[in-house]
């Protein structure tokens, strides 16, 4: 699973929105909640290892607060999704709170979420400079998203039901977009010329509301398709004037000898602070500040 074939149609504009189209909505005018759990009864196994077990106590978790929020649940609806007692779920777990740190860590921020949304965003140039394509990450966080519709719905819960500091998210949330962030402003980003670190701050963040808001919408629209959505999204919020051979590592042109170093959000700054690396290191500054003047991206 890479989402290559849904970053493929989008951008040769076959089924969703690409190449300056823009897809009619794919709202309904009479929406009904999307059913996120249709199907996903548990295979009632009496024996299991401890681990398989756990496995299966956050999986019931998930379900459970998606339906009812953190303070909704009671560790019997826990049990009884799983088929147990309630004082036999207490040999896997400690408490409540145990159970919900379980469910973030392992279900929600997992390390598969993290290979398939950066791995096919990142390329390198000819000299090796390893850079990441923003419009792809995003793209690459909705696709994932989208076939994990329960996760979603779990996160948007407890998103709202975190911002109360007595709730035991609280912290979670609010520390984890400060987390992100540190994160994503460590990362080597291809970006067009005008976009310092303030302003990648600010697209990201407006990126990011976006996308909370719009999958929001999606959970309250059983027919609506939020990754055509998102797409249409990018054409307004990459329009291909200015972010045309910045989009994808796809965009790499593996013929031209062209260094990219000069429009990374990390080596960008680095050559800029360091002109006096010989006559080589002044081109690179005097090139990187002539383009600095143009608004249409890099030459291609």
């Amino acid at each position: 699973m890479t989402g290559v074939e849904d970053w493929n149609q989008y951008r040769t504009g076959k089924g969703t929105a690409g190449a300056g189209q823009t897809v009619g909505s794919t709202f309904s005018e009479n929406p009904r909640a999307r059913q996120v759990f249709a199907g996903k009864d548990f295979t009632r196994r009496k024996r299991m290892t401890a681990d398989e077990r756990r496995d299966q106590i956050v999986k019931a978790a998930v379900k459970v607060i998606a339906a009812k929020g953190f303070w909704g649940m009671s560790m019997q609806d826990v049990a009884d999704q799983v088929g147990i007692t309630e004082a036999a779920l207490y040999h896997y777990i400690d408490s409540k709170n145990d159970l919900f740190s379980m469910v973030m860590e392992k279900a929600y921020d997992s390390p598969e979420a993290d290979e398939f949304i950066y791995k096919t965003c990142t390329g390198n140039d000819r000299d090796g400079h390893s850079l990441l394509f923003f419009p792809r990450f995003c793209a690459n966080n909705v696709i994932f998203n989208a076939r994990r519709p329960e996760m979603v719905k779990l996160f948007s819960i407890l998103n709202g039901e975190a911002l109360s500091p007595s709730h035991p998210a609280h912290r979670y949330f609010i520390g984890r977009h400060q987390k992100f962030w540190q994160t994503i402003k460590s990362l080597n980003w291809c970006l067009p010329r005008g976009y310092d670190l303030a302003r990648f701050h600010h697209l990201w963040m407006l990126c990011m509301s976006a996308m909370d808001g719009l999958q929001y919408r999606w959970l309250a629209d059983g027919s609506a398709d939020l990754v055509a959505e998102w797409f249409a999204f990018s054409d307004e919020l990459f329009p291909s004037e200015k972010w045309k051979g910045f989009m994808d590592p796809s965009e790499i042109d593996s013929d031209s000898e062209e260094c990219l170093a000069s429009y990374g959000l990390i080596t960008g700054r680095d050559q800029v602070a360091e002109p006096a690396a010989g006559a080589g290191g002044k081109a690179v500054v005097a090139a990187a500040a002539d383009d600095a003047t143009r608004i249409d991206g890099r030459p291609r």
